[in-house]
């Protein structure tokens, strides 16, 4: 999969995507100068992306319970 096409299956930006690859949390090969992104790490990295949208939103109920806010 391209990063174009990588982008479209995350629901993010193609920047977005190749600031993931750099910063090393996507893996990637290069074919000559183009990025390919296996499919299968596309999907792992969906994956740890719910989980740590989740965990952000269980924080931020927890601190809305502690403020009284409910």
């Amino acid at each position: 999969m391209n990063t174009l096409q990588a982008a479209n299956f995350l629901n993010v930006s193609r920047p977005f995507v190749i600031k993931e690859i750099e910063a090393g949390r996507l893996p990637c090969r290069k074919v000559g100068s183009h990025r390919r992104i296996a499919l299968d790490d596309i999907v792992a990295y969906a994956k740890q992306m719910r989980e740590g949208q989740k965990a952000a939103l269980e924080r931020m109920a927890e601190n809305e319970r502690e403020l009284g806010l409910e």
